[in-house]
């Protein structure tokens, strides 16, 4: 299954942060976690992981070593974890990530996933560490866009499948738009540069990668649509989860995570 459309088609809410959460964190429930005592006393930290989702997790064809954003978090929120602690990565397809995370073969996936709603029941999700939603991009010379309102009345170039997302407000305002649809995300980013559309909106990796190649245009405020990239573990494991959690959280403080994002965007 292609992960794009399979992302597209999730419909994922964002994650709440901040003050709530960590009042959530703290209230977990106390007792043994036996997967967080076994991981301390093996001094060994297993996450699955599909290797084959660019810059995310991939395979270097001239190490032939597994790399990429989601590989450096690992290997960091092992050293942070507890000190010690090695990383064990063991591969899985995509489609095979939950199985193996409930059937023991690893503690904790690492593998691009966003939250999704209907697996509550089976796993407890990590607070969010990247953002995978949808963003607005303008030329960068060009500053009457800066915010989602001013593309009122604007040409704004979407990828073919785009569907207008977030709250009722916001979907009512983006079916109010001139939409002009393109085979990619990349080819309405390309009529942008063009000047053939006022605007773009885009999912937030391709955004990223493009801009990396092309600085004439810029990304205009907060994504509009939140898709929340989260660590799963299983739903036994409260105490790995919190450990988890404090380390994500910590990354967020202190620029670890816009540190990865500039490494592999």
């Amino acid at each position: 299954m292609s992960r794009r459309w399979w992302l597209a088609a999730l419909g994922v809410g964002g994650l709440v942060v901040g003050a709530a959460l960590w009042l959530l964190l703290r209230a977990l429930p106390e007792g043994t976690d036996p997967t967080w005592e076994r991981i301390l006393a093996a001094g060994e930290f297993p996450i699955c992981t599909d290797p084959s989702w660019p810059p995310f997790e991939f395979v270097d064809e001239e190490s032939g070593r597994m790399v990429g954003f989601d590989l450096d978090l690992a290997r960091l929120l092992a050293e942070r974890l507890a000190p010690g602690l090695r990383l064990r990565v063991v591969t899985v397809g995509f489609d095979g990530l939950y199985d193996a995370l409930l059937a023991g073969r690893c503690d904790a996936v690492l593998s691009a996933l966003p939250y999704e709603e209907m697996r509550v029941e089976d796993v407890r999700y990590s607070v969010a560490y990247f953002n995978a939603g949808l963003v607005l991009l303008a030329r960068r010379d060009g500053t009457d866009i800066e915010e989602l309102k001013d593309v009122a009345e604007r040409t704004v170039g979407v990828e073919w499948g785009f569907v207008p997302e977030g709250d009722p407000r916001q979907k009512e305002f983006l079916r109010t738009l001139t939409l002009r649809r393109y085979e990619t995300a990349e080819a309405a980013l390309d009529a942008l540069r063009r000047g053939e559309v006022d605007a773009a909106i885009v999912d937030h990796i391709t955004a990223l990668t493009y801009l990396g190649e092309h600085g004439d245009l810029r990304l205009v405020g907060e994504p509009i649509y939140d898709v929340n990239y989260v660590i799963p573990v299983r739903p036994e494991s409260f105490r790995l989860l919190q450990e988890i959690n404090r380390v994500l959280l910590e990354m967020r403080q202190d620029g670890t995570l816009d540190m990865l994002q500039r490494r592999w965007f």
